[in-house]
């Protein structure tokens, strides 16, 4: 049996558009088993099942031959369609799991790249892959990352919708060209993100996690909008979109005293995380 327990995401922080992910300790566990056909176990649902389709993906690009599995969703504490990588965790899975089982011998490097090409989010992909704060980017055919500090003086918290929102939406009203000084904004202010996330400097990170590409275009659509709004004005927090939404992650100092309103609670999840470390794949004869 081959177990991969693999870490949420949140992606982008609003300056580090596609380009800038944290693993966080929510986790979905698959285990395969070799089998005579592929049978899935304990999914919502069968159809257009992403392991699955991941897995057949890696083998037939590399081996005529393909040995069939179960795929069993051991547990997911990751919800679908909020903008936390649950399909990241998938399409790696699938990946990671053909390479041991069809023994094509692919690196581990390897395997991420191709589960990035596939998923189409790198620094979901590559976070998930690597754990912790992680800055990825293409260049030609490959890709480039770092893993980034992250202080333990910083407080963070996850509210996630009880309801789908319109992923579609969130991701469809994003402009199509960009004036060059909403670029140099953030461009600006990414470059001081790596020494203010180690050092743990919350003042200057309320400063740089401010956005002109992506959040002000798909905030409206998040639930409770003006609500995060009025939070977001706090000194001690920092409210951004998770991926393309509609989670919500918070940032705060350690010693925090803002809390989390019952009007936001009605509609959202709260959920205190942190910062996760590598995936885990577990060989268990």
């Amino acid at each position: 049996m081959l177990k991969i327990k693999l870490p949420a995401t949140t992606a982008n922080l609003a300056v580090g558009f596609d380009s800038l992910g944290m693993a966080l300790n929510i986790y979905n566990e698959f285990h395969f088993v070799e089998s005579s056909e592929f049978i899935l176990t304990n999914f919502k649902s069968n159809k257009n099942n992403i392991v699955l389709s991941s897995y057949l993906a890696f083998t037939k690009t590399y081996s005529k031959k393909i040995k069939a599995v179960e795929i069993i969703m051991a547990f997911s504490d990751i919800p679908s369609s909020r903008g936390l990588g649950s399909s990241a965790t998938c399409i790696l899975a699938g990946v990671l799991a053909s390479n041991h089982f069809n023994e094509l011998n692919k690196s581990y490097y390897e395997c991420v790249k191709f589960a990035a090409n596939l998923e189409g989010h790198p620094d979901n992909i590559f976070a998930c892959a690597y754990g912790g704060l992680v800055t990825v980017f293409k260049d030609e055919e490959e890709y480039y990352f770092s893993l980034l500090e992250v202080s333990k003086n910083l407080k963070l918290k996850v509210l996630i919708p009880n309801e789908l929102g319109n992923t579609k939406e969130l991701r469809s009203v994003l402009p199509k060209e960009l004036k060059v000084v909403d670029a140099v904004y953030n461009i600006s202010r990414s470059l001081s993100l790596p020494s203010a996330m180690k050092k743990g400097d919350f003042s200057l990170l309320k400063r740089i996690l401010k956005d002109r590409l992506h959040q002000p275009y798909r905030f409206p659509y998040i639930p409770r909008y003006e609500d995060l709004k009025v939070l977001d004005k706090q000194e001690d927090i920092i409210v951004l979109i998770s991926g393309s939404g509609p989670t919500v992650l918070l940032i705060s100092p350690i010693q925090t005293t803002t809390t989390v309103k019952n009007v936001l609670l009605e509609s959202f999840k709260s959920i205190d995380v942190l910062i996760s470390d590598k995936t885990k794949v577990e060989v268990i004869q």
